[in-house]
């Protein structure tokens, strides 16, 4: 062992702390301490370092990472605390540096009071240490967690951001004031909603107007730009509509709906009704109760709760319909004046045509198409099962090796990127344990890394789905046409049929052809995918079929041995119903 070490003492004290013994626990104790240890060792005294007014969680200390950095550039070979505590109250983290950072830069590490040494035969109890020296932060996060929730009974203002409209007074952080650069625009937005417009049609005026909505806001007044860079910074009806929601702006607090999942963890979750904290007229309202309350009754009239807003038969395609456009799933919502369920790109009733375009196909007509694509596949597999089984591999294997290389080039690629992201996510748990950078830097980092990584994930899925129906088997192409053989008096669609034949169907946007107003849906079946390409010899066949092309103006454009017939709604629905058909 090494007589003589470059040593550097190191004292904390947190805000929490103060809460303690003053004179044991403060700088100037703890450096008189440690001075007489290191003189007593006859070792020689380089730096000193201290962080006043820091958690003992938080490893993100301006002196603790310049102590990190002289280890590393050799300046010292032995760091001294008072005890295990000042080094650190997160056992995990604290572990990592008494285990593995101070041995692995060959860095002496001593707490005195702990009798913890890394350089010592016996060092057993430090993990002991650790667990208990984070009971200490679990409990002051409990006291803290207390005071909030008692001073939110009282009525004050506990967020971090004061809500949209509102802005916190300077004289009292918990109290609100009215913040009158946003408040007109409030009082906009109820306007219009009582009178008649919707969500949609506030938030494309509120674009047009270049407001910037409440997070850009925000962002704005912080001076700092937007973390989240995928984030859509423009208003959207979902926004509106939270907005619509709050309680706030009639002068009451409604708090503690979320809550941090540990003391250790930044993540929230949302909480039950009956734990939340409802105080009544705790500031200046921006809307009054008699037009809040209209707003509701407007509310709930026009977005009718889940369980009320269609009936089961009504929700066997949900999921399934996908937006040609952008690839959102499109939902499903009651509209008109005489309200009929129609399916919706979900990015455009969110935010608007700047985002994705404006479209929808009634449950209804959706319904038909499927019914009639659904018969005519039962139509030629009840005619000649192993013909179109036949027909279904003829057509899989059509170009399907350069198909297949194409995407196994994605894949390769989009998997290469997920490995690579997760050794950029260990990289930057390295750098946050060791100090290289910041917590808030490390969680914003870390947010963009899992964005990017759930993306190629699921680029990975789609592709390996795509590889898989390009794979199908004999047997699976089989089951296909067994399961859809039993359809050829199929006269209702029902949600477990939908889910056992259909992987998933796309609507695209209107367009004109001839000047006439078209739309086309395509569906992709399990197994098989599209069919769309799907060559038949009528005559080698032997009968006649007719194809779904595309929906026009409320009719159906089929195809008959090669040659148009315009079929309307009313006779397709009315087929669709078994009065008639293919």
């Amino acid at each position: 062992m090494k007589d003589t070490f470059r040593v550097s003492i190191y004292a904390r004290l947190s805000r929490d702390d103060n809460n303690g013994n003053l004179e044991s626990m403060s700088i100037a104790n703890q450096r008189q301490i440690l001075s007489d240890y290191v003189n007593e060792k006859g070792w020689i005294l380089v730096e000193e370092y201290v962080d006043d007014g820091y958690s003992g969680t938080n490893f993100d200390r301006p002196d603790f990472k310049r102590m990190l950095k002289d280890i590393e550039c050799g300046k010292i070979d032995c760091v001294v605390t008072k005890d295990l505590s000042r080094l650190g109250r997160n056992y995990s983290m604290t572990g990592y540096y008494t285990d593995e950072y101070f041995p692995e830069q060959h860095c002496r590490y001593i707490a005195i009071n702990d009798g913890v040494d890394t350089m010592g035969a016996n060092n057993d109890f430090a993990a002991f240490h650790n667990v208990i020296n984070e009971y200490y932060p679990r409990d002051i996060s409990k006291k803290v967690r207390q005071v909030k929730r008692t001073n939110a009974e009282k009525g004050m203002f506990m967020g971090s951001r004061a809500p949209y409209g509102y802005k916190k007074s300077p004289e009292d952080k918990h109290k609100l004031i009215i913040d009158e650069d946003t408040s007109w625009v409030v009082k906009k937005i109820f306007g219009k909603f009582i009178n008649g417009e919707n969500a949609r049609m506030i938030a494309d005026d509120l674009n047009n107007m270049n407001l910037l909505c409440p997070r850009a806001y925000y962002y704005q007044l912080q001076g700092k730009d937007n973390p989240r860079k995928d984030e859509s910074m423009t208003w959207s009806s979902a926004t509106i509509m939270q907005i619509i929601q709050k309680q706030v702006y009639i002068g009451d607090l409604i708090q503690g709906q979320r809550q941090v999942v540990s003391f250790k963890s930044k993540k929230r979750r949302l909480t039950e009704p009956d734990e939340w904290i409802i105080v009544e007229g705790t500031h200046e309202p921006i809307i009054s109760r008699d037009i809040w309350d209209e707003a509701q009754k407007i509310r709930k009239g026009r977005y009718y709760p889940r369980n009320e807003r269609k009936d089961k038969t009504d929700t066997i395609f949900i999921g399934l319909v996908k937006c040609a456009d952008c690839g959102a799933t499109m939902c499903a919502s009651m509209r008109g004046r005489q309200p009929k369920l129609t399916y919706r790109c979900g990015t455009y009733s969110n935010h608007g045509k700047n985002v994705c375009t404006s479209h929808n196909i009634r449950k209804e007509v959706l319904e038909a198409i499927v019914l009639n694509d659904i018969r005519h596949y039962a139509y030629i597999a009840s005619q000649d099962k192993d013909y179109l089984i036949k027909s279904i591999s003829k057509m899989l294997s059509k170009d399907k090796e350069s198909e297949s290389n194409i995407m196994l080039k994605e894949l390769k690629k989009a998997e290469s990127k997920v490995e690579e992201i997760n050794i950029s996510i260990k990289s930057l748990y390295k750098d946050k344990v060791t100090g290289k950078i910041s917590e808030k830097i490390f969680y914003n980092l870390l947010e963009d890394f899992e964005n990017e990584l759930k993306n190629c994930e699921n680029t990975a899925s789609v592709l390996r789905e795509k590889l898989d129906i390009k794979a199908a088997t004999e047997s699976e192409i089989s089951l296909f046409a067994d399961r859809i053989s039993k359809c050829l008096d199929l006269t209702s669609m029902n949600k477990f049929l939908a889910r056992e034949l259909i992987e998933s169907i796309t609507v695209s946007a209107y367009y004109k052809v001839d000047g006439e107003t078209t739309q086309d849906v395509e569906i992709n079946y399990k197994f098989v995918g599209n069919l769309k390409n799907l060559e038949i010899n009528f005559f080698e066949a032997g009968y006649v079929i007719a194809v779904i092309l595309r929906q026009r103006n409320n009719h159906f454009i089929m195809a008959v041995l090669g040659q148009k017939k315009l079929w309307s709604l009313s006779k397709m629905t009315k087929n669709c119903g078994g009065e008639g058909g293919i």
